[in-house]
């Protein structure tokens, strides 16, 4: 008998070691000889835990066949060979594979959707967060900015040191959503699924520049009049103050 990997480690079960099976009544032994790793996420690896061999004791026991059948796609097409398989074998159990892969599908269509939505909305109340971060300190920035344009200071250098600011503050943010989404995927995969945890670095760096990107191009939208303003009346006011 072959075994899959996750039966040798839950169960402790290891090759050499002797597995019995009541099949239909009948106690079957086997002895482990091979211990197997499938990916469950493929299905043209198979997936059983258990694969024996062939013999006497498994020939005089009832037997299920399964079967599969790739049909031409359509309801009428299908409905016609389910008709004609039951009327032939009444004993035949007729599964449209399709009809649960989409029932499935559809699940996690909808599971996605609602975490896109969660995303979504979490995004905009974090580009308006940023927007009243701005403009709490809307005029201290104007004094700076006003300051930086006496000593010389023209509105790029101003736009690109803006730029640079809230891309770090995106790119600190995004390395912190990164590593939290890298902890609870781990935590997802390995101990909710209990599959293969497969990270995808590219997706997460893609995350982090986006990001920067997004919190740059906010920040320099949401200080756009203080780069924009003259630097006399601001110091002009300051002075009064």
């Amino acid at each position: 008998m072959s075994i899959e990997q996750n039966i040798h480690d839950e169960a402790r079960v290891d090759v050499g070691d002797i597995v019995r099976f009541d099949v239909g009544g009948r106690i079957l032994r086997a002895r482990v000889t091979s211990i197997r790793k499938v990916t469950w996420d493929e299905a043209q690896n198979g997936g059983f835990m258990f694969i024996l061999r062939p013999g006497p004791a498994i020939d005089r026991a009832p037997h299920t066949f399964v079967g599969f059948l790739q049909v031409p796609s359509g309801d009428e097409a299908t409905a016609a060979i389910e008709r004609v398989l039951v009327g032939a074998y009444p004993n035949v159990s007729v599964i449209d594979v399709r009809e649960v892969l989409k029932s499935i599908t559809d699940v996690v269509g909808n599971a996605t959707l609602g975490v896109t939505i969660v995303g979504s909305v979490t995004l905009c109340g974090g580009v308006l967060i940023l927007i009243g971060a701005v403009a709490m300190t809307k005029f201290q920035r104007l004094y700076e900015a006003a300051i930086y344009r006496t000593l010389g200071a023209s509105t790029r250098l101003l736009a690109s040191m803006t730029a640079i600011e809230y891309g770090l503050l995106g790119v600190l943010a995004g390395l912190l959503g990164a590593v939290g989404a890298l902890g609870l995927s781990w935590v997802v995969a390995t101990r909710l699924f209990e599959i293969e945890w497969r990270p995808a670095p590219g997706l997460l760096a893609l995350g982090v520049v986006a990001t920067g990107l997004v919190v740059s191009i906010v920040g320099l939208a949401a200080s756009a009049d203080v780069l924009l303003k003259k630097p006399l009346g601001t110091l002009r006011n300051g002075s009064l103050v």
